[in-house]
């Protein structure tokens, strides 16, 4: 068996630990986790999961759910989608005083 050993997030060599490609987008969204509701901002997306800023902290572990509307243009979408996605938090951290959040994809619709 073999194992990956990878830095910390934010240093040099982080993003070559990753097991898809990221896209930088910021987009304002709501996300539903432990029954309320959280205003954030996407930092960036990937097939399987997205990073989140955050006025508050999501609890690592919370089911979460969001709906996310892509424009038009990005992504090669040709009109806009709206897309529903559930999830969970796997990494939740401060940086400059700020809450972000990482989260796992684990079911996605096209609405």
């Amino acid at each position: 068996m073999e194992f990956a050993v990878c830095s910390t997030p934010g240093t040099r060599d982080w993003p070559a630990c990753r097991g898809a490609v990221r896209y930088p987008l910021q987009l304002r969204v709501t996300v539903l986790a432990d029954g309320r509701d959280y205003e954030a901002l996407t930092e960036d997306f990937s097939a399987s999961g997205v990073l989140f800023s955050l006025r508050e902290p999501l609890r690592e572990g919370s089911h979460i759910e969001f709906l996310v509307e892509i424009p038009a243009g990005t992504l090669e979408f040709s009109v806009t989608a709206a897309v529903h996605c559930s999830g969970r938090i796997v990494r939740s951290y401060w940086n400059d005083g700020q809450p972000f959040a990482a989260a796992v994809i684990d079911e996605y619709r096209f609405q």
